[in-house]
């Protein structure tokens, strides 16, 4: 009897390894989702970590895990690090490999002695918003021995399951928090963080309503009164005119027109004042066409900043680098910017 019970267990531990030879080794999982936003966005929250938690499936089930981001904030070497309970999300790392702005995001995972894996983001604009695909891809016989490779073959069996689940709560979690977001679409804007120096300025404060031709011509009465100032103390201009804008309410717009200038004068009259243009840190967004337009690059400006997560800090101001009165409105080029909060 022990005998024939024996033999059972060597046929079926023979059969065991035999099979495992002819199960794949290497596994693709993939869900998708529609996003009802543009790939400007989608691209921007998934293209790092400083979002991942507030959709990752896995984040919520282990409260007591820790993150840590690594690298650049964005884009290629982007990394979180994490370690928690063994039996829910373990210890590894993920790491960006490759990244095409609004198109795709690949990444490098490593889960310690449960090996290793390949994800990506695969970011598609359709009409009405995005469609988004998750991707993850694995060798479950990679680094291991003998033993190692023929478990892992039936480990894999499993991952379609286990690994398609997940991705399912991530997208749908991914889509809830996204669609959370301004839908203005940054992908043409050419916007990028600066270092905005401060120069000397020759200001007068103003104020108007919203109107864009009112704010026209309380700015241009204002920066008339500056250059009579100049003209008079023979001051050189320095660079080119800048609105500083102090307040922005419901009803009222609230300014400096100042022009940087050579030298500050040991002293002002009438309503001139001479200072300082701002500072730090900054978000900058060249713009170009008529003035009367800006409206949406502030729009992509501020969907920008939401996307990125910067906050906006009290004071920005436009740049207007060309001149109107010789170039075309619709070749104008006007710098906007806002100084990054604390």
């Amino acid at each position: 009897m022990l005998k024939k019970v024996a033999w059972m267990l060597v046929i079926s531990l023979l059969a065991f390894l035999v099979v495992a030879q002819f199960l794949p080794r290497e596994h693709r999982v993939q869900r998708g989702i529609f996003v009802e936003q543009p790939a400007s966005l989608v691209f921007t929250l998934l293209n790092g970590y400083s979002h991942f938690n507030e959709w990752s499936p896995w984040a919520a089930r282990d409260a007591s895990a820790r993150y840590s981001a690594s690298g650049p904030d964005y884009g290629t070497g982007a990394r979180l690090d994490w370690q928690g309970d063994p039996r829910i999300v373990g210890t590894g790392w993920q790491r960006i490999t490759f990244s095409e702005p609004h198109r795709r995001i690949d990444m490098q995972l490593d889960f310690g002695e449960q090996g290793t894996a390949n994800s990506s983001f695969l970011i598609d604009e359709v009409q009405g918003g995005t469609a988004l695909q998750w991707q993850f891809r694995t060798d479950v016989t990679e680094g291991k021995g003998y033993l190692g490779r023929v478990l892992g073959r039936y480990f894999g069996l499993f991952l379609e399951k286990w690994i398609g689940d997940d991705y399912e709560q991530g997208l749908a979690a991914f889509k809830q928090y996204a669609e959370t977001f301004p839908g203005t679409d940054f992908a043409a804007a050419d916007i990028k963080l600066v270092e905005a120096e401060a120069r000397e300025i020759l200001y007068v404060e103003g104020q108007s309503g919203h109107d864009p031709d009112e704010v026209a011509q309380a700015l241009a009465s204002a920066f008339g009164e500056v250059i009579r100032f100049l003209a008079e103390q023979e001051i050189e201009l320095a660079g080119q005119p800048m609105a500083i804008t102090r307040q922005w309410d419901d009803d009222r717009y609230f300014f400096e027109a100042a022009l940087p200038v050579s030298r500050l004068p040991e002293s002002t009259n009438g309503r001139v004042m001479a200072g300082m243009s701002p500072q730090g840190r900054a978000v900058r967004l060249v713009h170009t066409g008529p003035y009367d337009q800006m409206r949406d690059a502030y729009d992509e400006l501020s969907a920008w900043m939401a996307a990125h997560r910067i906050e906006a800090g009290e004071v920005s101001w436009e740049h207007y680098i060309s001149d109107p009165g010789s170039t075309p409105a619709q070749d104008l080029v006007t710098h906007i910017y806002f100084l990054v909060g604390d």
